[in-house]
């Protein structure tokens, strides 16, 4: 009882990734088990923040959309926006001429990502199979309108990557798809979000979990007091966590809750 008691009131704020976490893309929703695990939480004041790599815009469209998180942490901690919606930290791809060469050449498909928008090139099999993946449209083809680039995300399987992306310097890439990368500035991931978001609460690391199944969730199942990989998580994320909860259609948010103690 006492372990128990400690462990709810270290843990102040909880970071959700979104695709695989508490979306399943199998049945398209966010499972009732989940709804009921966040309420609980907003109902014993434990901050509920998400921490994903896609843009707000793709946010408002999704069954999370009807969940109010106490803040967003989107395109992997380069833009990030308190409930209010109102910008707490931003850091935009500063070297970005190398990305625009390889968006205006048509080589691979690339998507650029703007705070408000997010368009792309051409649209190839890789796009579509990328998207279906996490039930969302395909974005619309346009030319670069100039405007600040937060995240680029490249189309293209492993085999190919070290090619497309040998000449890019200082970034940072994560895939997230057999068929998609995430690159962001470097040093960015979603823990440089987090770390702004815990420094304005007042709260340490060690007060904080998350919950994660890819590749992009990696370093911050690492950097929190707690680090849950979901069951449906590869083995090469497991091995990073602390804890390994069921899968995301198996009640596996509740029950990593329950694993640490909350409830």
């Amino acid at each position: 009882m006492i372990f128990y008691l400690w462990r709810y009131i270290m843990i102040k704020a909880i970071f959700f990734d979104i695709d695989g976490t508490i979306l399943s893309h199998r049945i398209k929703e966010v499972p009732m088990s989940t709804r009921r695990a966040l309420s609980r939480l907003s109902e014993i004041h434990i901050d509920r923040v998400i921490a994903t790599g896609r843009h707000s815009t793709e946010i408002d469209i999704l069954p999370v959309s009807n969940i109010a998180f106490d803040a967003y942490i989107t395109l992997n901690g380069q833009l990030c926006y308190d409930a209010k919606g109102d910008v707490f930290y931003e850091n935009p791809l500063q070297e970005t001429k190398e990305i625009l060469k390889l968006f205006h050449s048509n080589i691979v498909p690339i998507m650029l990502v703007e705070k408000k928008r997010m368009y792309i090139n051409f649209i190839n099999d890789d796009v579509v199979q990328a998207h279906k993946a996490i039930s969302t449209p395909l974005p619309v083809v346009m030319e670069y309108t100039g405007n600040t680039i937060y995240q680029a995300i490249f189309y293209v399987k492993q085999a190919e990557q070290s090619k497309i992306t040998e000449h890019l310097k200082n970034v940072e890439i994560t895939r997230w798809n057999d068929s998609a990368i995430d690159i962001v500035a470097k040093g960015g991931s979603k823990v440089t979000g987090i770390e702004k978001y815990l420094y304005i609460k007042g709260y340490t690391k060690e007060e904080s979990a998350a919950f994660g199944d890819g590749e992009n969730d990696m370093e911050m199942l690492k950097y929190v007091g707690k680090g849950i990989a979901m069951g449906n998580a590869s083995d090469f994320v497991k091995s990073v966590a602390d804890y390994v909860t069921s899968d995301i259609d198996n009640d596996g948010v509740e029950k990593g809750l329950n694993k640490l103690g909350l409830f």
